[in-house]
């Protein structure tokens, strides 16, 4: 079943998203879109044994890459 994360843009950068999607993209097929409030993230197929705390690792990562991209 396919998860969406909304990432306010008045906190995090697109460039931060992208990074940890393709940091990530081993472990789940991702889709994104922006609008001017969110940077929205689709993420489907999540690999086996993961899936638990998958969403929570990849949101720590992009804060993570949004203190790096300022």
């Amino acid at each position: 079943m396919p998860r969406e994360l909304k990432f306010s843009t008045r906190i995090y950068k697109k460039e931060a998203v992208q990074k940890a999607i393709a940091d990530y993209a081993h472990l789940a097929k991702f889709s994104f879109s922006n609008s001017p409030r969110y940077i929205k993230v689709k993420i489907d197929k999540i690999t086996s044994g993961v899936e638990n705390k998958f969403l929570d690792e990849f949101s720590n990562y992009v804060l993570g890459m949004t203190k790096k991209c300022l």
